[in-house]
């Protein structure tokens, strides 16, 4: 329950508190040195999702699916989805989180080199549920480890911090499929460009110590 507010604050006070606040928490998360390893992996690794998710459309047209083919094909993403991030939970409270995140980066980076050579509509419906499969055990899972390695008591304004870090999420990973496709004129390989951002993001998670995170929040 949040407390009563004892003193209402004018909209140009607001924002700028707002600011300050979120440059606070900024300045507070660079000291924690896995949270930062673990953020700027999360970003990477999350555009690359975010990419595979928001240009699944373009890139299906501009291989020649037809629009219906497409729709059935998101449909079928967000119906395995659901139970699939419930089966995904079970995995990280088997294998560990962090290790179940990786699995779940490597399964879109399989995925990437996948959608690089489909040419049959039934290949596009197969990504399409192997993405069910893991995207939402990738973002669930991906939340249940920042969490851990925040400070107690300050879940608000971290979550608000990492929040608005995936709102720039599907920035990198659009110009690199762009500007692959404009140099080369290959949707196949610009779809594949996404790479390096699920390895560039695998591998900074791989060197993020929980217990050191921990740790490390429990002092501030």
């Amino acid at each position: 329950p949040e407390p009563a507010a004892r003193n209402h604050t004018g909209a140009a006070q607001a924002v700028a508190g707002g600011w300050r606040q979120l440059v606070g928490t900024f300045h507070e998360i660079r000291r924690l040195r896995m949270l930062s390893l673990f953020l700027l992996a999360y970003w990477l690794y999350i555009d690359g999702v975010d990419t595979v998710i928001r240009m699944a459309v373009d890139y299906g047209l501009a291989l020649g699916f037809g629009t219906s083919q497409l729709i059935t094909a998101l449909l079928i993403t967000q119906f395995v989805g659901f139970p699939a991030a419930i089966v995904f939970g079970r995995l990280g409270e088997h294998f560990g989180t962090k290790r179940s995140i990786g699995i779940g980066i490597g399964v879109f980076a399989l995925v990437t080199v996948a959608a690089s050579v489909m040419r049959e509509t039934w290949q596009f419906y197969a990504v399409a549920i192997v993405i069910g499969l893991v995207l939402g055990g990738v973002q669930s899972l991906s939340r249940a480890f920042y969490a851990r390695l925040i400070p107690v008591g300050k879940s608000a304004e971290f979550f608000g911090f990492y929040n608005m870090l995936g709102k720039f999420a599907a920035v990198i990973g659009p110009t690199l499929m762009g500007g692959v496709a404009l140099l080369t004129g290959d949707q196949r390989l610009a779809i594949l460009s996404l790479l390096v951002l699920f390895a560039a993001g695998g591998a900074l998670l791989y060197f993020v110590d929980e217990a050191e995170g921990r740790a490390a929040a429990r002092q501030i």
